[in-house]
């Protein structure tokens, strides 16, 4: 097995009791160490008993499930959650604990001392900003929505797995925190380099977050690609119809200098307010400026800080 992936599924399918077909059929995925990938579909697709299967809290009805190489099979799956970073939607917060316990409790398990595990809980706090002097000592209850899923994220990272499996976890967040907290996984995965495997319905969520993206539909992967690639080669049908769907990343388009941008927007017209990006910066990166620009483009220069292009979200302004 090779060393670079941190998740491999050979073949894994999983078939309820009583169900007349299988919630994932034979499935086949690997996900290379350090990617945020994301899982794209509706309600009842399958995209969390696959998550599940991955940390054994479903066990799959065929196949084998591989983390960094090694057999999930052979490890006990109690050993294995503790090792796999898990979050939620709900949080999952013991609400009769304070925020430090919550931190705390798999630290606790594995025998950690006293002092290692305050360090670490200071360290975690401030990771997803909750100043620990402020936010030690309180309660689940006494804590905003967006608040409590940061402390269950400070919860699933307190043993610093290479893994974390994240199940819809900003689903009930309201639309400002939501996009936020986006901000602020995207800034700690890339701090740490962990390996991400997030469940989501939400497609301007998976494209944004995801350095691919699984979509799923009726327990089958219909496609597993960089967003970029399932932008402009959509699988099938199916696929096409959902990226189609969505009215911001569909109209990107990569403008070269000098290229009219608009009917009444040229190169020569460019906001010098507008954001600017090097030609090396992922477009990834390039698309959360979009998204939380007032601008419809940005400006593209190389390192000699020549303007060299504009991305830009085509017709965004109608005349």
């Amino acid at each position: 097995m090779s060393g670079k992936y941190a998740i491999v599924l050979e073949g894994i399918s999983k078939t309820f009791e009583r169900a007349e077909k299988p919630s994932v059929y034979k499935t086949d995925l690997k996900i290379e160490e350090g990617n945020f990938v994301t899982i794209l579909g509706a309600s009842g697709c399958g995209k969390t008993t696959l998550l599940k299967m991955v940390n054994r809290l479903y066990e799959p009805s065929s196949g084998k499930v591989f983390i960094n190489g090694e057999d999930v099979s052979r490890i006990s799956p109690t050993a294995l959650r503790r090792r796999i970073g898990y979050v939620i939607q709900q949080t999952g917060l013991f609400q009769h604990m304070t925020v430090e316990q919550n931190v705390a409790t798999v630290p606790e398990i594995l025998g950690w001392g006293k002092e290692k595990i305050n360090r670490r809980i200071d360290e975690l706090l401030q990771l997803v900003g909750l100043p620990p002097a402020e936010y030690r000592k309180r309660y689940p209850r006494q804590l905003s929505g967006g608040q409590q899923q940061r402390v269950g994220l400070a919860r699933a990272l307190a043993a610093d797995p290479s893994i974390m499996l994240m199940d819809e976890p900003f689903g009930a967040i309201d639309a400002i925190n939501r996009s936020i907290l986006q901000d602020e996984i995207l800034r700690i995965q890339k701090q740490l380099n962990k390996t991400i495997l997030f469940v989501t319905h939400d497609i301007t969520e998976a494209l944004k977050l995801g350095d691919k993206v699984i979509i799923m539909n009726e327990g089958k992967v219909q496609q597993y690609d960089t967003p970029l690639h399932i932008l402009r080669h959509p699988a099938n049908d199916f696929v096409k119809s959902l990226v189609h769907s969505d009215d911001l990343f569909q109209r990107m388009a990569f403008v070269k200098a000098g290229d009219v941008m608009n009917e009444d927007i040229d190169s020569q017209k460019l906001s010098e307010e507008a954001p600017e990006s090097q030609e090396q910066t992922s477009l990834r990166d390039i698309l959360l400026l979009l998204i939380s620009s007032p601008f419809h483009y940005v400006k593209i220069k190389n390192e000699r800080n020549e303007m060299v292009g504009t991305v830009t979200i085509n017709e965004i302004r109608q005349a």
